[in-house]
């Protein structure tokens, strides 16, 4: 859709909701808090594709003064909707708008994965 990707589950909210946050757990997120009434997981999620993918060398692990960036850990958040007898779920970034990101899809492809 025009704000990103949208994983659509036949089931009213409730039941939705319940089956997204068990997809969640078993997908390994951490989900440090939700939100029902507003339909809102907050999740954090370490994207493998954007680990640093060099392996240090000997020297360069005993570069402690570096300002290596620590926590590559974002949070995200997975928004439920009703949309009558279906519910829509979408990623959304920190400040809550849509992610267009290849992060959000891939969210949202684990997701689906666990809820098959």
């Amino acid at each position: 859709e025009a704000g990103g990707s949208v994983l659509v589950i036949d089931d009213e909210m409730r039941n939705a909701w319940r089956l997204v946050g068990g997809a969640l757990d078993r997908s390994g997120f951490a989900v440090e808090d939700r939100d029902m009434t507003q339909g809102i997981y907050y999740v954090r999620y370490d994207d493998p594709s954007k680990a640093d993918k060099k392996k240090k060398g000997f020297f360069s692990k005993m570069a402690f003064w570096r300002d290596d960036k620590v926590d590559t850990v974002t949070q995200y958040q997975v928004a439920l909707t009703s949309s009558g007898k279906e519910t829509r779920v979408t990623v959304r970034d920190q400040a809550g708008k849509p992610d267009t990101s290849p992060t959000a899809l891939n969210i949202l492809n684990l997701v689906k994965e666990q809820l098959r």
